[in-house]
């Protein structure tokens, strides 16, 4: 009986030793992908601001005031509504 005790024990042992080794693995992927996260979050956010700026760069160009500038920088004038012409098109 003294025997079977100490293996009780010996199972017992190694068991907990095997759980807290999973543990352990679980908490360093818990850990790695918490970083990575993190990394993620960072790049997300300057790329948005990035893209924010951007999205000001090209209203700034594409402001009528500033079209009319650069029109007037290359002696553009407006065509005459005569040049226009209407199309229908039907399919």
């Amino acid at each position: 009986m003294k025997s079977h005790g100490k293996r009780f024990l010996l199972i017992g042992a190694i068991g907990v030793i095997l759980f807290s080794v999973a543990q352990l693995i679980v908490r360093n992927f818990y850990i790695m992908a918490s970083v990575e996260l993190a990394v993620a979050c960072v790049k997300n956010d300057s790329l948005h601001s990035t893209r924010q700026a951007l999205i000001s760069r090209i209203a700034v160009l594409e402001a009528p005031r500033r079209l009319r500038e650069i029109g007037l920088e290359l002696e553009l004038i407006p065509l005459p509504l005569e040049s226009f012409v209407l199309l229908e098109v039907s399919e």
